[in-house]
């Protein structure tokens, strides 16, 4: 299905289960990926909720824009649907992975009153000295998203011990991902941002998955993490041994474990003191 945003239509697959007591679940993938990332998790949630996986702005499905690819429009996007989606269901829930995490955080910086609980899954919590290495990072992959398509499902399996098929399914993300996406890490439209401002007007309960530290390519570690706590001191952090950036992929059992423990406890609101 498709949904009005802002002044876009993002793409969306649903899941409903057979019991809709929970809010419904909007989860938000990863940069140069698409919904299908998150599908295998949305089933599995979607026993007493609805749960839309959606196509961010310049990815899968959804419209493309030539520009507007900041951290705050995407989070302008979701709060457009959680705008939407208050006058059927009340509050709704965000989960959202690496890029998506940090467009959940920012959503949740504006302080929605429909905004109900957001899950983190290893945010990017970038931090000054990261910015350089990541936008070389986001060029090569610029470029790499321009080959062929069983090029591009080589270069990412080479010394990967990833299922071929979730390869090719993240190739074709890939090769799918309008320029824009990446012009915006690439030549700066996207800025460093200052953490403790950002998220000192978050109230809305908050679950942080943070991978292993000892397996490689896990982003909220170390100084990142210290970040994150300080700036979000009541956010709860749950750490996933044998994890790495994709815990959706390594750990699947354990997040959704713990995923719907955080969304399905008692709902108590927000924070005490929230505007």
């Amino acid at each position: 299905m498709f949904l009005p945003a802002n002044q876009v239509w993002l793409h969306a697959a649903v899941w409903r289960g057979p019991g809709q007591e929970l809010p419904p679940l909007l989860v938000l993938h990863g940069i140069w990926e698409s919904w299908r990332t998150f599908a295998p998790l949305a089933g599995a949630l979607a026993g007493h909720r609805a749960v839309y996986c959606l196509d961010l702005r310049g990815h899968g499905l959804s419209d493309r824009p030539d520009r507007g690819y900041r951290f705050t429009d995407y989070a302008a996007d979701v709060l457009a649907l959680v705008d939407g989606l208050s006058s059927r269901f009340g509050e709704t829930d965000l989960l959202g992975h690496s890029l998506g995490a940090n467009v959940a955080l920012y959503a949740a910086a504006e302080g929605h009153p429909a905004l109900g609980r957001v899950v983190v899954v290893d945010p990017p919590i970038l931090l000054d000295d990261d910015w350089a290495a990541v936008r070389a990072d986001m060029r090569r992959s610029w470029e790499l998203a321009r080959a062929p398509l069983a090029d591009i499902v080589a270069d990412l399996g080479r010394g990967s011990r990833r299922d071929p098929t979730w390869l090719r399914m993240i190739a074709a993300a890939l090769s799918d991902t309008a320029d824009g996406v990446f012009a915006a890490m690439v030549e700066g439209e996207q800025g460093a941002v200052d953490w403790p401002s950002l998220l000192a007007p978050v109230t809305a309960p908050v679950l942080a998955v943070a991978p292993d530290p000892t397996v490689p390519g896990g982003l909220l570690v170390g100084d990142r993490l210290a970040v994150f706590h300080r700036s979000l001191p009541h956010a709860e952090i749950t750490r996933i041994t044998g994890a790495g950036h994709h815990v959706e992929v390594d750990r699947p059992d354990e997040l959704r474990c713990a995923v719907d423990r955080f969304l399905s406890a008692d709902r108590p609101g927000r924070l005490s003191g929230a505007a």
